[in-house]
């Protein structure tokens, strides 16, 4: 617990607990969006009544048992060997998004960090209040069960059923295109249930681990040219503009500390195209972060609506994604059958023609037919 007074220093007072793990998020646990938004708290109240942040970081980082604990102890292990709390963000992944630091250090460049706190705030507690209902995690569920019993089911059925029907087929001297249907089940009939039960398992660790999304994100790069990244910078330039900072400067500060050399070259040339004599909406139109429509609705406008004009757009290039992504998981399901049906059918037209053959086989040599 922190207690301070105002003019004073915070001190951390240890309340001692019966139940420890009652004050903390292990149980049930709680995602990484909603652990890095507490930290955004912490750090906008550090800045907004001068608290001292180091004792704030400690004590939330016995808040979250886990990876997020480690890296909130490395963020109090910087702080406290002297490192600036922006610096100490930007060398500890995953304790913030990438975009909210830039948009921290934009902010501190600026002398706008406490509005830019206040509006990263904002955004926060509406994704966290209405987030985008997703289909994907129920359907991974499900088809992870599903692939499990036909992964195991299959799995006996190749081990028992089929080598006895194969060897009664040979003692029959049965060797034709049941035969032969046999053996191509017998070699490949699991694949489709193991490719299924492996890439099920994969996106639930993926599903349920942002922080290793995050890793891999970090791993394989996000392209310069998606409408993320676009949509984030168009974030960070309305609330510059919203407060009367040049763009200019704020295009050189995105320049400076973005971590895409791409986005930073484009960025270098639209600040090159302002000091030259042309405006600034017009040198984002110039590198692609515009359309000439987008351009059109920003002319002539105040400061502040073109800064809602920005964040209108930004929202605008996320939303398609979301529908498309949507999609795809509305695809999932049908595909998932397809697979299986293809694999059900040839397994049993396979175990039916050989049946078919050693039944005719005995019918014919005890005069049953």
């Amino acid at each position: 617990m922190i207690r301070s007074d105002k003019g004073q220093r915070a001190e951390l007072i240890q309340i001692p607990t019966r139940y420890p793990w009652l004050s903390t998020t292990l149980v049930p646990g709680s995602r990484l969006s909603e652990q890095q938004a507490s930290l955004l708290a912490v750090l906008h109240a550090s800045a907004r009544d001068s608290v001292p942040l180091l004792p704030l970081i400690r004590a939330l980082s016995s808040e979250y048992p886990g990876r997020y604990s480690v890296t909130l102890y490395k963020l109090a292990s910087l702080l406290d060997q002297g490192v600036p709390w922006i610096e100490a963000l930007e060398q500890t992944p995953d304790a913030l998004p990438s975009d909210t630091v830039l948009a921290l250090r934009l902010g501190l460049q600026g002398g706008i960090v406490l509005p830019t706190f206040e509006q990263l705030r904002h955004e926060n507690a509406v994704a966290l209040l209405d987030p985008e209902p997703s289909l994907l995690k129920p359907a991974l569920v499900y088809w992870f069960a599903v692939s499990l019993v036909m992964f195991y089911l299959l799995g006996l059925f190749n081990l028992f059923i089929v080598p006895t029907l194969l060897r009664m087929m040979e003692e029959f001297d049965l060797r034709g295109a049941g035969y032969n249907k046999l053996k191509l089940v017998m070699s490949y009939a699991i694949f489709p249930a193991l490719i299924s039960l492996g890439l099920t398992a994969l996106a639930l660790v993926l599903n349920w681990s942002e922080t290793l999304r995050n890793w891999i994100g970090r791993r394989l790069g996000r392209p310069a040219n998606s409408e993320q990244t676009r949509g984030a910078l168009l974030r960070m330039l309305a609330n510059s503009i919203e407060f009367g900072r040049p763009i200019g400067g704020t295009l050189s500060t995105l320049a400076k500390f973005h971590r895409d050399a791409s986005v930073r070259k484009d960025l270098l040339v639209a600040r090159n195209e302002i000091e030259q004599g042309s405006d600034g909406i017009g040198a984002l139109e110039s590198v692609g972060l515009l359309t000439p429509k987008e351009k059109e609705a920003l002319v002539d406008q105040s400061a502040k609506n073109q800064a809602w004009v920005l964040r209108s757009f930004a929202d605008a290039r996320i939303s398609p994604k979301q529908y498309r992504w949507a999609k795809w998981q509305s695809l999932l399901h049908p595909l998932f059958i397809a697979v299986f049906g293809i694999t059900v059918l040839g397994i049993t037209s396979a175990v039916l023609e050989s049946l078919y053959g050693l039944i005719s086989v005995l019918a014919t040599d005890t005069n049953w037919r």
